[in-house]
C-alpha cells in the first residue's frame, strides 16, 4: 500500500482522492481554474476593513441565536473572528488543488468536535455566504462585474459548505462507530462476567443453567445420552471456620481446576453455589459419567491442596443423574442433588447414581 501524503493526512483519511475532489468541483461549476477571478474577488471584495466587518456582522447576527451564542459563550469571541478573518485570506485561493481541500477538512473536524449541531452548522455557513453577497454587491461597481463575482463566490462557499459537511457528517459517524465499539467492548465484558464465576473461572450459574437448557434441548432432538453430575466439597464449612474465608476461596479454585483438568475438551463445569460445583456431559453414556466422576473424585482426594502455608486434604462427594424424557433443568438438577446427598450419607468421598443405583468409590 503506497504512503499516503503527510501533507494531506485529512484528504488520505476521508478519501478525498484527486477523482474525488475533481468530482466535487465539477458538481458545483468549478471545472476550471478560476484563478484571475479569485484574484479580482480578493483584491476588489476580500480586503482588509471589508473582511472584519463581514466577519463583525457574522458573529454579530449569530449571538442574536439563542443555541448559538450558547455556544460561543465557552470561547473567546475575538479569537474566533481572528481565525474566521484567516480563513478568508485563502478562500478559492488554488481551490482546485488537495491542499485547499485539506484546510476546508480542518474545519468540518473543528465544528463536528466542538459538537455545532448541524442545522445551526448550514444555516450559520448560509448567514456567511449572505453576508459575503452583500459585500460584492457594495463593492463592485458594474452588473457584469457584480455577476461575475457573486456566481463565483456562490460557487466557492458551495464548495466550502459541501466539503464542511460531509467532513462534518464523517466525523459524526466515526464518533458513533467509536461509541458503539466501546459498547460491545463493555458487553463482551459483561457477557464473560455473566457467564464465568468471578472466582473460580468456571460457568456462573446462571451461564450453567443456559448451558442445560440448550443441551435438554438437543438432547431431546438427537436422542443422544445426557448426564449430569452434581459435585460439593466434604466438610467445607470446617475449611472457612478454620481457616478463613480467604484461604476457603483458594481452595474453591483450585478445586474448580482440578475438576476441569478431570473433564474432556467439550464437557461444560460450573460453580452452582457455595462449594458445590455442576457437570454437564453430552452425548456421554452413563458408564463414561461414572469414569469421569470417579477421575474427578481421585483428582481432589490423591493429593492435598496446598494454600497459605497449609495442606489440605480434602475430598468431594458426587451424585449422577441421567436425563430422562420430559425432564427439564429441575427435575435433572433435582435428581443429580438427591444422588449426591446419596454419596453424603454413604460416608463422602464417594459417586452416587440416581436412587436405585449403586454407589462407587
Amino acid at each position: 500500500m503506497p504512503a499516503g501524503n503527510p501533507e494531506t493526512p485529512l484528504c488520505e483519511q476521508f478519501g478525498f482522492d484527486a477523482e474525488w475532489r475533481q468530482a466535487q468541483l465539477l458538481l458545483v461549476g468549478l471545472d476550471a481554474c478560476p484563478d484571475d477571478q479569485v484574484r479580482q474577488l480578493h483584491e476588489q471584495v476580500l480586503v482588509h476593513g471589508v473582511v472584519e466587518q463581514v466577519v463583525d456582522r457574522f458573529f454579530a447576527q449569530l449571538m442574536r441565536h439563542a443555541q448559538a451564542a450558547e455556544l460561543l459563550s465557552s470561547f473567546d469571541l475575538e479569537h474566533l473572528k481572528e481565525r474566521q478573518v484567516a480563513y478568508f485570506e485563502e478562500f478559492g485561493v488554488n481551490c482546485m488543488e488537495a491542499e485547499y481541500f485539506e484546510s476546508r477538512a480542518r474545519v468540518g473536524i473543528a465544528h463536528a468536535r466542538v459538537g455545532v449541531p448541524l442545522s445551526l452548522y448550514l444555516s450559520a455557513f448560509g448567514l456567511l455566504q449572505a453576508l459575503l453577497l452583500d459585500a460584492v454587491a457594495e463593492r463592485v461597481g458594474d452588473e457584469a462585474g457584480r455577476q461575475a463575482l457573486g456566481g463565483l463566490l456562490m460557487r466557492l462557499t458551495t464548495l466550502d459548505i459541501a466539503l464542511a459537511t460531509e467532513v462534518y457528517h464523517r466525523v459524526q459517524i466515526q464518533e458513533l462507530d467509536r461509541s458503539v465499539r466501546h459498547l460491545e467492548r463493555q458487553q463482551t465484558v459483561l457477557r464473560k462476567q455473566l457467564e464465568q464465576d468471578a472466582l473460580t473461572g468456571v460457568s456462573s450459574r446462571t451461564s450453567l443453567l443456559h448451558e442445560m437448557q440448550d443441551a435438554l434441548g438437543r438432547a431431546a432432538k438427537t436422542g443422544q445420552p445426557l448426564c449430569l453430575i452434581m459435585a460439593d466439597l466434604d466438610h467445607f464449612k470446617v475449611v472457612n471456620d478454620s481457616h478463613g474465608h480467604l484461604v476457603g476461596d483458594k481452595v474453591l479454585k483450585e478445586v474448580a481446576a482440578r475438576i476441569k483438568a478431570a473433564l474432556r475438551e467439550f464437557d461444560v463445569v460450573g460453580r452452582f453455589g457455595g462449594e458445590e460445583f455442576v457437570i454437564l456431559l453430552e452425548n456421554t453414556s452413563q458408564h463414561t459419567a461414572q469414569q469421569i466422576a470417579e477421575r474427578i473424585r481421585q483428582r481432589i482426594a490423591a493429593e492435598p491442596i496446598r494454600v497459605a502455608g497449609q495442606s489440605l486434604q480434602l475430598t468431594i462427594s458426587q451424585g449422577l443423574a441421567v436425563r430422562r424424557d420430559g425432564d427439564d433443568v429441575h427435575t435433572l438438577l433435582q435428581r443429580a442433588d438427591a444422588a449426591m446427598y446419596q454419596a453424603k450419607q454413604r460416608g463422602r468421598n464417594c459417586v452416587a447414581e440416581e436412587p436405585g443405583h449403586a454407589a462407587r468409590r
